[in-house]
């Protein structure tokens, strides 16, 4: 009995574990523009510039910044967060900084001049 429970147990931990990464790492999609910095699949291009990319995506906040899965995402991208200042979250991957604005329902990404 108590073999049953532990591989029932073990199984719904496994289940959820991938029910995560598919719903987590598969939200996300990588931008050409910004060096492949992962960008949500729902969030709506409303303005895009030579630099700049502004999105509608109801999941950006800017009290609580950006959902964790999102920041677990882009670090397994390879980006690592410099600095914060505001709404403003820095990031780097090799010699390429982006600026990550996260504001209500409104996400925008800056790249450095290149």
């Amino acid at each position: 009995m108590k073999k049953a429970v532990t591989i029932t147990v073990t199984g719904i931990l496994l289940m959820g574990a991938v029910i995560f990464y598919f719903v987590t790492f598969f939200a996300y999609i990588p931008s050409d523009k910004f060096f492949g910095f992962p960008v949500p699949k729902n969030a709506k291009l409303v303005k895009g510039k030579e630099r700049v990319n502004m999105y509608d995506w109801s999941k950006a906040s800017e009290e609580n910044g950006i959902p964790s899965g999102y920041k677990l995402v882009i670090k397994s991208k390879g980006c690592k967060e410099r600095d914060r200042e505001g709404a403003s979250t820095y990031y780097e991957k090799g010699n390429k900084i982006i600026d990550l604005i996260s504001q209500t329902d409104e996400l925008t990404l800056i790249k450095d001049k290149d």
